[in-house]
């Protein structure tokens, strides 16, 4: 699994000389998505939500909530992801993270809620 630098071009683009374009997040949440088995807690993946403050992929406007794909790596300190759709994140605050079980992610998704919200609303059912 190869890390780039925030100037080097993806080994994907090489021939075009194309660097990674990214998306900035503020209010930025590592969501861990689990599912409870009688072994005890597997995580299926971990996904970014947080708010849209730039852009350079033309996808989002400015405020736009994002759920992204799985992360499938990071570095700074977590605070640049690469995900497994080929998105690159940078959160310009300090990255929270939130566990969440499958239902509870279907919800946030289906809902937009923050990641945070469904944690309140768990403990007040």
């Amino acid at each position: 699994m190869n890390i780039f630098a925030n100037t080097e071009i993806h080994p994907d683009f090489q021939e075009h000389k194309i660097e990674r374009i990214k998306t900035y997040l503020r209010s930025t949440i590592v969501v861990s998505i689990i599912e409870s088995v009688e072994e005890g807690d597997i995580e299926i993946a971990q996904i970014l939500h947080g708010f849209v403050v730039g852009d350079e992929t033309g996808r989002f406007e400015h405020e736009d909530v994002v759920i992204s794909s799985p992360i499938q790596y990071t570095k700074d300190c977590n605070t640049r992801f690469f995900t497994k759709s080929g998105s690159y994140y940078v959160s310009v605050e300090e990255v929270d993270y939130v566990t969440l079980t499958l239902p509870e992610w279907i919800t946030m998704c289906n809902t937009l809620m923050n990641p945070q919200d469904i944690i309140c609303y768990r403990y007040l059912q």
